[in-house]
């Protein structure tokens, strides 16, 4: 058995490689466009479950409210000798039962419903900021990845620009004041790379946090963006897209019936008794009814309270739905205004901007112009286009933000 002390090594080898493969794979990115960002934020967050643990409590209390007995029922039962010649134990048992009388159930039923439709508004309310939440933070990595590629490109000019400057000085043809003017420029642009991408680096950092995923995340997409949305769809059925303006309609509507529990309270309650009984050794069995006189306790507090609960809620109802309106006319004139700039710089900067950086470049090695005049114009380039990178930020971000106040996320 030749080369059997190898086998240890190999087989350690092959542990170490396995050990390797997996650690690389668990550090492997995981690849995210937007849509799979937002299918992840929908089921995600600490405010998105709150909301989810108030709809089983809502569900919860519906049925209660509807349940046909509200009470317990009570039973007594008394008994004693009675001496008379001879003796004679006489005793009396009675089981009384209320009954959800006068429109009681039905109120506390409408109410119960309105809870429940409350508490699924606010549990779309907190998805909806949520999404707004992770699309943000999704155009903003997107930008300072786009960000980080136009500072990698200008670092790469920098440092070929700098090399060229050096072979020219060495070769007798240039400055030490443009050979320092090279190195500073090629400096700042290696600083400037470095802080984007530990801006990108925070960017996608957030968004994880966000998402609540311990893995790294790479992100796909773009921040293309399409001509703003006509205004008036964006304004017809705004009330019945907001969750918020649907959660308050429902509070209102909850404390409308809590006003009806309090007048059903007004009318007397009805309630059953029966019972069995010996009296001189005869068995007696019973049967009535109860009623309880409204005379003390009359649901007053319980129609007040709901009154004024119902009448504030309406009054904000009505305040919510004309923020609401005004807050969505606002963010459609804040993307019209963004996306026209957008589109300024795309027809009339950008396309110039190849011609001059190729223009530059010949005349510096022409001497038609130089370092200086060169450095400026390659500024101003790297300045164009970081001013229409973050023209199409601000224009993905006032979309989201009239998406987010129209209630239209996906």
């Amino acid at each position: 058995m030749r080369f059997r002390w190898l086998w240890p090594w190999v087989a350690g080898s092959l542990c170490a490689a396995s050990v390797v493969s997996a650690a690389g794979a668990a550090t492997a990115a995981r690849v995210l466009t937007l849509d799979e960002a937002l299918a992840l934020a929908r089921d995600r967050g600490r405010a998105v479950l709150l909301a989810k643990g108030g709809i089983e409590e809502a569900r919860a209390r519906q049925v209660q409210a509807g349940r046909r007995f509200q009470e317990n029922p009570v039973l007594e039962a008394e008994g004693g000798y009675r001496r008379a010649g001879s003796d004679f134990f006489d005793f009396e048992t009675a089981l009384t039962q209320g009954l959800d009388a006068g429109g009681r159930r039905a109120a506390r039923m409408e109410g119960a419903r309105a809870a429940l439709e409350r508490a699924e508004a606010e549990l779309a309310e907190a998805r909806r900021l949520l999404l707004r939440e992770v699309w943000t933070a999704f155009v903003r990595a997107l930008a300072a990845r786009e960000r980080l590629a136009l500072r990698t490109a200008g670092r790469q000019a920098a440092d070929a620009l700098l090399a060229a400057v050096e072979r020219r000085y060495e070769a007798g043809e240039g400055t030490a004041l443009e050979l320092n003017r090279a190195r500073i420029a090629a400096a700042a642009a290696r600083a400037e790379q470095v802080a984007d991408e530990a801006a990108e680096d925070a960017a996608r950092t957030g968004l994880r946090g966000l998402l609540g995923l311990r893995e790294p995340v790479e992100i796909r997409g773009d921040l293309a963006s399409p001509p703003p949305p006509a205004l008036e769809g964006l304004l017809a059925g705004l009330a019945g897209r907001r969750p918020d303006l649907q959660a308050l309609a429902a509070e209102a509507r909850e404390a409308e019936a809590q006003v009806r529990l309090g007048e059903a309270l007004a009318r007397p309650g009805v309630g059953l008794r029966g019972g069995v009984a010996r009296e001189e050794r005869a068995d007696i069995v019973r049967a009535g009814v109860v009623l309880t006189l409204p005379v003390h306790e009359r649901g007053q507090e319980t129609r007040a309270v709901g009154r004024a609960r119902a009448a504030a809620l309406r009054e904000a109802l009505a305040a919510a739905e004309t923020a609401a309106e005004m807050e969505v006319r606002g963010r459609h004139e804040v993307l019209t205004g963004q996306w026209n700039a957008a589109r300024e710089l795309e027809r009339t900067a950008l396309p110039a901007l190849e011609d001059n950086e190729t223009l530059a470049a010949k005349s510096f090695e022409a001497g038609e112009i130089g370092l200086g005049e060169l450095l400026l114009v390659r500024r101003e380039i790297l300045e164009t286009r970081l001013a229409y990178l973050d023209r199409l930020l601000e224009t993905a971000l006032a979309r989201f933000e009239l998406e987010t106040a129209a209630g239209a996320l996906p």
